[in-house]
């Protein structure tokens, strides 16, 4: 009897000490959401700022931290330029308004390398203030939200986070 009470716990104690799969690509240091990112160089969320306007509508592949992370849902992240402008990246729903990913709540300080097509649009009051809310902002910042304005949006195929 304590044979068989024996087998299946050293079954699962292997199994929990097995390495997880690497991401693809193969690097061991790389955890993979959504779509593979494309290899090749990348932009800097600074980068990606500057040149908003000519990659609009285009497909960019951009690296750095995120600053800040929907904290209910992991749907949304930003990326700061040394300005202090950002970048929002956005995950896309399916056809069943599920998210096809979201990242880590806790990914800021971490380093991403993420694909997407970029936008340029105008954020509205509400808007703002839905993101600034799902970031974790008091009554007083969601009240200093009063005029639209400019906002660089990138919708996420996929994402790595680099040096896991």
């Amino acid at each position: 009897m304590r044979r068989l009470l024996l087998l299946p716990a050293l079954w699962l104690a292997a199994c929990a000490d097995a390495p997880a799969p690497p991401a693809e690509g193969g690097a061991a240091d790389v955890v993979l959401v959504g779509a593979a990112v494309p290899g090749g160089a990348a932009l800097s969320a600074g980068d990606l700022i500057v040149q908003a306007d000519a990659l609009d509508g285009q497909d960019v592949v951009v690296e750095g931290e995120p600053r800040e992370v929907c904290q209910k849902m992991g749907c949304w992240l930003t990326l700061a330029g040394a300005d202090g402008q950002t970048v929002r990246v956005v995950v896309p729903k399916d056809e069943a308004g599920a998210y096809v990913f979201t990242f880590p709540t806790d990914a800021s300080g971490d380093r991403y390398r993420i694909a997407g097509r970029l936008a340029v649009e105008t954020a509205s009051v509400e808007e703002q203030r839905h993101y600034a809310e799902d970031g974790g902002a008091d009554a007083e910042a969601l009240a200093a939200i009063t005029e639209p304005e400019r906002s660089l949006v990138l919708t996420a195929t996929g994402a790595e986070r680099l040096d896991a």
